[in-house]
């Protein structure tokens, strides 16, 4: 068996996970987790189980069905280990592909990027990441992935602060955490990183002002355009 095989199968995994994990993350900004089932009111399973249950006491889905998390998350993991090989940082790089597709979930569901998610990543990733290059030496890259941290997260941040730019702080914590993966692989894959969110959006957009579902002004979740930019950004440099 080819070996990305086993790294989308082990995404696929993951990703089957992630449901109800994001349905209970999916609120308005400053609410708690969602602790009943939306559409029958049934307090939701506590406890770990409770996060990880597909359906709530009375049969109600909690959140996208699985396959939907399991096909994105295994897709992006083979994507991104057939395009970069057995590199040491595969394995970082299939777990934040993973966190991708819950964020995305949670994004469109609610247009958040709840802290609770990517504060931790944020702040786990430098260590990490400096975990890899003490084993293999590539210090350079460590970095450049923190000077590619910094000014993603600054550029994105300066469009939070334009009045109307329909960008959130969400948007620039994720960028910031792209950033640090985007400038590890090379300063080529951080700027198509930071350009490519635009050109997928822009489809997305028409496709729905033509089915009138969007107006112009409607404000669209831009955390999954943002994950698959970061994505196409990998493929289109790897090697």
């Amino acid at each position: 068996m080819p070996w990305w095989v086993g790294a989308a199968i082990g995404c696929a995994v993951a990703g089957a996970l992630l449901p109800t994990v994001g349905y209970r993350l999916a609120v308005p900004y400053g609410e708690p987790p969602r602790r009943a089932c939306s559409g029958c009111g049934a307090p939701l399973r506590p406890g770990v189980g409770g996060w990880f249950a597909g359906r709530c006491a009375r049969g109600h889905r909690l959140g996208v069905p699985r396959w939907v998390t399991a096909t994105l998350a295994g897709l992006a993991g083979a994507l991104l280990a057939a395009a970069l090989g057995a590199v040491a940082v595969l394995p970082l790089l299939l777990a934040l592909a993973v966190l991708g597709v819950l964020l995305g979930v949670v994004d469109v569901a609610c247009h958040r990027l709840p802290d609770p998610l990517v504060l931790p990543a944020l702040a786990a990733t430098p260590p990490l990441l400096g975990l890899v290059a003490l084993a293999t030496g590539q210090w350079d890259d460590w970095v450049r992935g923190l000077l590619a941290c910094l000014a993603v997260g600054a550029a994105f941040t300066g469009l939070v602060l334009l009045p109307g730019g329909g960008f959130g702080f969400g948007d620039a914590k994720v960028g910031a955490l792209l950033g640090w993966y985007l400038g590890w692989l090379g300063w080529d894959t951080v700027l198509l990183g930071v350009a490519l969110p635009w050109v997928v959006n822009a489809p997305v957009l028409l496709v729905l002002l033509a089915v009138r579902r969007v107006r112009w002004r409607t404000a669209l979740p831009f955390g999954p355009a943002l994950l698959t930019g970061a994505l196409l950004a990998v493929l289109a440099t790897a090697g």
